[in-house]
């Protein structure tokens, strides 16, 4: 991963820059991306997929974004009710391939009415959404769940957000301390389970958070 040189992070924040270039990245090389994204999914090394089955009260999950399917897809063949959402109109196309109810939405206008899910499952989604976004985005997320429900987080390691590039375009990425991510989480979610995990050279933090009681 490079920096991407002469941008101004203010200018993409306050026009949504980081949001359409990141899309377009996904849009215009679904090929790419959902083949790393099937490499990247190996379950004898995945531990976390089963134990949020296990951890689940009942069966309506979200996969929030969800990218080519590979993950709702296995909720699915687990039996669970799954919606997932993305803002890659070329990726939901390539769900509703697969028989996934997929549909197109923004992480940070999420559009369910109060406690409609038993879980959320957000893996290498939350990293898209800007530090100044996220506590909106974790808000929504808990009024969505339902009492007791599980979410599963997982982002990248690291000190700061910016633009990246691999082999595809650039997009936005947001990079986190295991305390800075809890201090998102942590006056509306318990800690169930943590853990920093290396895979390929690269760091992820990895949480399972169940929904805390509100506040009396």
């Amino acid at each position: 991963m490079k920096k991407i040189a002469g941008l101004k992070f203010m200018d993409e924040f306050t026009f949504d820059y980081y949001k359409t270039r990141t899309i377009k990245s996904y849009n215009s090389q679904v090929a790419y991306h959902s083949k790393k994204f099937k490499d990247a999914f190996d379950l004898s090394r995945r531990p976390e997929f089963p134990r949020f089955v296990d951890e689940l009260s009942g069966t309506k999950v979200l996969d929030l974004g969800c990218g080519s399917g590979d993950h709702a897809l296995y909720f699915k063949g687990q039996g669970l009710d799954v919606t997932c959402i993305d803002l890659s109109e070329e990726m939901i196309e390539l769900c509703l391939t697969k028989g996934l109810d997929a549909m197109v939405m923004d992480i940070e206008d999420l559009d369910f009415l109060n406690e409609s899910f038993d879980g959320v499952w957000a893996v290498a989604s939350l990293l898209h959404i800007p530090k100044q976004k996220l506590d909106g985005v974790t808000g929504a997320i808990y009024r969505i769940l339902k009492p007791q429900g599980k979410l599963y987080v997982c982002v990248y390691e690291g000190q700061c957000q910016r633009f990246v590039e691999d082999e595809s375009l650039p997009r936005f990425f947001n990079f986190f301390t295991y305390e800075e991510l809890l201090g998102y989480f942590c006056d509306r979610f318990e800690v169930l389970k943590s853990e920093r995990v290396n895979v390929n050279n690269k760091v992820f933090l990895q949480f399972l958070f169940k929904k805390a009681n509100p506040l009396v």
